[in-house]
This record gives C-alpha cells, sequence and structure tokens, in this order.
C-alpha cells in the first residue's frame, strides 16, 4: 500500500464509516476518502481565495464594474487541467472498483437473497437449505433496548439466540457469491460494514460477492423504500472463523425436529419463513389477515375481479399460499408474495393455523425454536 493509500484507508470506524471487514472496504473507503478530502481542500481554497479577493479588489460604493478583456493562458489551463485530471482519477478508481465488485471467482460459496416485503430469506446451494432473516424477531429486541427493557447485554443474548437459526451466515475468508432477487418490489441488499450493496429487483436477479475479513455479527439492511414496513427490514450477518464452524450451524439450521408435533412445526415455520411479517396469530391488524379463527371460517375474496366466499378448509389454505394472488382477501391489498413452502411446511403451517383456532389461549406465544 502506498503512502497516501496508508492515509486514506482506515482500519477502524468513523464518523463516516463502519469498521471495514470485507476485502472490498479498503479500495472503497480508499476512493470515498481521496473524493472527500479533494472536495474539502478544494472547498476551502476557493472559499479563502474568494474573500480575499473581494476585499482586495473592491470599489468605493457607486462606482461602475470594468470590462475585463484580457486572459491568462497559464492560469487557464491550471485550473482546466488540474480538475481534469482529478476527475479522470476518480473515474479510474470508481470503474476498478466496479469491475472488481461484478466479477466473482468461480470457487466461492453461492447464496441466494431473496427480498420481500418486509423480510429477509436466505437459500444455501450446498444443502437446499431455506433460512430467515428473522426481521420481526430481531426488531423486538430493538425495541426492548429503546424502551430500557432489555440492557445492552441481554440485548445481545437475545440476539445470539435468534442468530442460532437465522440470519445470513458465512465463513471468514471465502468468497461469497449472493444472487439477490426480489419476490414483490423494489429492495436493496446492504452490508455497510462490507461496502455491498445492490438493488433486488422484482423479475431480475442481481450478483453480489465479497470475501469477510472478520469474525463478528454485522448489520443488513434494505436500502430501497419498500413499503410501511421497510424501516423494519433488517436482519443480521453472522461471520463464522472456519467453514467447519459455518458447515456445521447449516447442517442444523436448515433442518426441522420432526419429533415436534406439527403445530408446534408450524409455529417454527411461521418465524422462520416470514409470515410473522404479515400475519398475526392474536388477531391483531398487520398487512395481511390474522391467522387467529381463520380455520373453519367462511371468507369473502375477490378472483379476477369477482366476489366470492369460501370456508376456509385445508385447500383454501394451500391454494392462498401457492397462489396467492388467485383469491385476494376482502379488505386486503393483493401483495402477498409467493413463499416456496414445502408440502410439509404447508402441512405444518395448516395444523398450527387450526390450533390457533382451537386453542387461542396460547396462540400469542407460540414455541420458541429449540
Amino acid at each position: 500500500m502506498n503512502p497516501l493509500s496508508t492515509i486514506l484507508a482506515q482500519s477502524e470506524p468513523t464518523f463516516w464509516l463502519p469498521k471495514p471487514v470485507s476485502n472490498f472496504a479498503g479500495p472503497v473507503d480508499w476512493d470515498f476518502y481521496f473524493v472527500y478530502w479533494i472536495s474539502i481542500f478544494f472547498l476551502v481554497l476557493i472559499t479563502a481565495l474568494l474573500a480575499i479577493f473581494m476585499w482586495k479588489f473592491r470599489t468605493p460604493p457607486g462606482a461602475h464594474a470594468q470590462s475585463q478583456n484580457d486572459h491568462h493562458l497559464l492560469l487557464e489551463i491550471v485550473w482546466t487541467g488540474i480538475p481534469l485530471i482529478l476527475s479522470l482519477m476518480m473515474f479510474w478508481y470508481g470503474y476498478r472498483g466496479y469491475v472488481a465488485m461484478q466479477t466473482p471467482p468461480s470457487d466461492g460459496i453461492s447464496i441466494i437473497a431473496e427480498a420481500q416485503k418486509w423480510a429477509w430469506n436466505f437459500s444455501y446451494a450446498s444443502n437446499g437449505a431455506v433460512i430467515p432473516g428473522m426481521s420481526d424477531d430481531l426488531n423486538d429486541v430493538r425495541d426492548k433496548v429503546r424502551s430500557g427493557e432489555f440492557t445492552a447485554d441481554q440485548a445481545a443474548a437475545a440476539e445470539d439466540k435468534i442468530l442460532e437459526k437465522a440470519g445470513l451466515h458465512v465463513p471468514m475468508g471465502v468468497p461469497i457469491d449472493i444472487t439477490v432477487m426480489a419476490a414483490d418490489v423494489l429492495h436493496a441488499f446492504f452490508i455497510p460494514a462490507f461496502r455491498v450493496k445492490k438493488d433486488c429487483v422484482p423479475g431480475r436477479t442481481g450478483k453480489v460477492w465479497f470475501i469477510a475479513t472478520e469474525a463478528g455479527i454485522y448489520d443488513l439492511y434494505c436500502a430501497e423504500y419498500c413499503g410501511q414496513g421497510h424501516s423494519k427490514m433488517h436482519t443480521k450477518v453472522v461471520v463464522h472463523e472456519t467453514v467447519d464452524e459455518y458447515e456445521k450451524w447449516l447442517e442444523i439450521a436448515g433442518s426441522y425436529d420432526e419429533t415436534l408435533p406439527f403445530d408446534q412445526n408450524g409455529a417454527i415455520v411461521w418465524k422462520r419463513r416470514g409470515c410473522i411479517s404479515c400475519h398475526s396469530v392474536d388477531g391483531s391488524i398487520k398487512v395481511g389477515p390474522s391467522w387467529k379463527d381463520l380455520f373453519g371460517s367462511m371468507r369473502k375474496f375477490t378472483a379476477t375481479g369477482t366476489p366470492g366466499e369460501l370456508l376456509a378448509d385445508e385447500a383454501y389454505i394451500e391454494e392462498s399460499i401457492r397462489y396467492p394472488m388467485k383469491k385476494i382477501a376482502d379488505g386486503y391489498p393483493p401483495q402477498m408474495p409467493v413463499v416456496k413452502l414445502t408440502d410439509k411446511e404447508i402441512l405444518w403451517v395448516t395444523e398450527y393455523i387450526k390450533s390457533l383456532g382451537q386453542n387461542s389461549g396460547g396462540a400469542e406465544n407460540p414455541q420458541e425454536e429449540n
């Protein structure tokens, strides 16, 4: 690293940027501070010269401005050439970083990050596991910190428990190849500490990659306004120290305990697959219909502009999951994404919904994942 790079690069958090912990953090920070300090230098220089010239060349009140038709060729070359050179340097450094970010290595770990209102789901190619972002649980921890119910240590312990089976997990020192997509509207995949950001566009796939350089837990946000739940659409990135540690986590987190009753696994699916973001289980109003007392009730809906009514039985629930736009529940907008549940997950969710109608007393606190 040259002396200028040493001056401009950072190794700790600053006022502007968090601690850099990926292979792209150094180059991005260098570019940022290069532009930043050049801008500060010329702001100070031009403002100072403006003040000096205003004072030095001031004229008495009532004097008329005089025409100046001459010019200084060398001065004009200098004040045109220097900004041109600096602009070309900014372009070159930015272009070089862009090309690097768009060229992932072929030996990376492949993960799909799917954004939906208002949660993240991560699919791991190595074993097909689909892991949720668990945004609602993490938001609950944040709310308890704000209210004073949780101390910082209690919040960290609660997050650690959540992240045992949630969040984006990656090993340190290994290329991570992320395919980003959106299930409904425009979102943006953004990890500030890694200095990577990519729009998630419906109907398209995008690519982003990085190598995490330090183990720890880091924030992952949606950086594009995506609706009323946008501010709560965040999760965590957990960087494991070794590949073995990461693979052990993935094997456990991607599985269900099939010895549990169906309704209890359904409660886990409700949280794990992001249903919690839109569907309450206590009758409270969210973006989608509450699941409390849903099973066995008559449901009014609109299908292709035609109103209808059906009994909410097993077939109705399965169709609503697999084809959410086919029958739109009265009073709710047509915005539920297609959540790709397995046959077992749909069975478990159905049994969970049944239990909410039969035993509403325990519905507000579904069993925690083990």
